[in-house]
């Protein structure tokens, strides 16, 4: 690479990154920040000063690559003016430095064998570049990830991970992991769009209109704090009101199952109602590629000591398999659980879940809602709050990403299917039932 101002091509804010050699690198930033860009140009600098280095790029599903972390790998070579120098592959994803032979692989966490199979003709592989590192669900595969990253490297290079992402809920194992604990191997840090000096006018009187007209938003997407940044789903859910401890079931509960079933997951949730039609989330299975015949083991373990009344499921299992002649909820039924179609409108489903998420004032000013989820439902309670409005259907909730929204579309059939209306007669016993065991014990 011929001699080069990296100020005037990178830009200012981003020192302590560009210089940084822990083995974690965590960059939280709101929208318009440079974080990705300045990663992309990071690595495109630093492949071309270590020969020996390979870089492996990951992202939740792979198909998202190719618009986010590929793009910007592009620009960067670009921007440096070393197009001539890299051989770049859409299919599959696959850049190259020509003289040298280092790679840089792209990978999805819903291709697993991918990711155990990539090997390396040309030195070592050493860095791992996490793009919107949120979409990772939980902290054991960030672990899985790490451990690939691992044994002796070249003497003057290093191994370094490092994870961008836009902020999301405080919540997140993200937070726990590198933002609240101390360590050595770990750099974080958090940008917003004032250190883009390459935002026009425009850019930044947006920026203000933000600030002054949706501060909770602005802190979020302006500021790069923690929170979901507006265009939340269900902005009625609040932990201090929704979530409460494991606690006994009340005597006479009718107690619920409410699956979302396809290869990629099944979400089964059990959910006790009592006689005031008070519901409480208190069990979940979440599991991924599991068959039915396993599907229907795991739902069935769980169910144990438990009187099912009624298991809602989506209507279109019922569609008859070509080659079988059978339907899912033909195999569910032959493995002992029996389903009964749920209704699936989603705009009204989702409708019905907010009435049961509705928070309500009493008298004496005290908040309460009919519906509560224990703590033990630790994915429930982390998909739920992270769902976002969809930008083209009014009513409904994205889909993406698609991980977020198996758990909520088997509670969305719960509520959907379960019409019975609250009875007025049996607020007193609600009351009771409340006072006996406390705020954390009621539902």
């Amino acid at each position: 690479m011929s001699e080069l101002y990296l100020p005037q091509i990178v830009g200012g804010g981003y020192a302590e990154f560009w210089k940084c050699r822990t083995r974690y690198r965590v960059v939280k930033g709101s929208r318009a920040s440079k974080k990705s860009k300045t990663a992309a140009l990071w690595y495109i600098y630093h492949l071309l000063k270590y020969p020996a280095a390979n870089l492996l790029v990951v992202r939740r599903t792979y198909r998202t690559l190719e618009r986010s972390a590929f793009a910007e790998l592009k620009w960067a070579i670009s921007r440096f003016g070393v197009t001539d120098r890299f051989e770049i592959k859409q299919s599959p994803l696959e850049i190259t430095v020509k003289e040298t032979g280092q790679k840089i692989f792209f990978a999805g966490l819903d291709d697993p064998l991918k990711l155990t199979s990539i090997t390396v003709e040309t030195g070592c592989l050493c860095w791992m570049w996490i793009e919107e590192a949120y979409e990772i669900e939980s902290e054991d595969k960030f672990n899985t990830l790490d451990e690939s990253i691992r044994g002796e490297v070249p003497r003057g290079l290093f191994k370094q991970i490092t994870l961008t992402f836009n902020p999301w809920s405080a919540e997140h194992w993200l937070r726990r992991r590198f933002f609240d604990r101390k360590s050595p191997d770990v750099f974080a840090m958090t940008v917003n769009y004032k250190v883009n000096e390459w935002l026009d006018e425009s850019d930044l009187r947006m920026f203000e209109e933000m600030r002054v007209r949706e501060p909770e938003r602005y802190r979020v997407c302006g500021l790069g704090e923690w929170g979901v940044g507006g265009g939340q789903f269900f902005s009625e859910f609040r932990t201090d009101i929704h979530v409460v401890k494991p606690a006994p079931l009340p005597p006479g509960a009718r107690i619920y199952r409410a699956i979302d079933y396809g290869l990629d997951a099944l979400a089964c949730l059990f959910i006790a109602v009592d006689s005031a039609d008070r519901a409480l989330v208190f069990r979940e299975v979440y599991e991924k590629n599991l068959i039915v015949s396993s599907a229907a083991a795991a739902i069935s373990a769980a169910s144990v000591g438990l009187a099912i009344y009624r298991t809602f499921a989506p209507p279109d299992l019922r569609a008859r398999q070509k080659d079988s002649g059978n339907s899912i909820f033909d195999l569910f039924c032959r493995s002992g659980i029996l389903l009964t179609p749920a209704d699936n409108n989603r705009v009204d489903g989702w409708l019905a879940l907010k009435e049961w998420l509705k928070v309500t004032t009493a008298p004496d000013g005290s908040e309460d809602a009919r519906l509560h989820i224990s703590t033990d439902c630790e994915n429930l309670l982390r998909c739920l709050p992270l769902l976002l409005s969809d930008k083209k259907k009014i009513g409904d909730c994205a889909t993406e990403p698609h991980e977020l929204t198996h758990l909520p579309d088997a509670l969305r059939y719960f509520a959907a299917s379960h019409k019975r209306p609250p009875k007025e007669k049996n607020a007193a016993r609600l009351r009771d039932f409340t006072g006996k065991y406390g705020r954390h014990g009621r539902f």
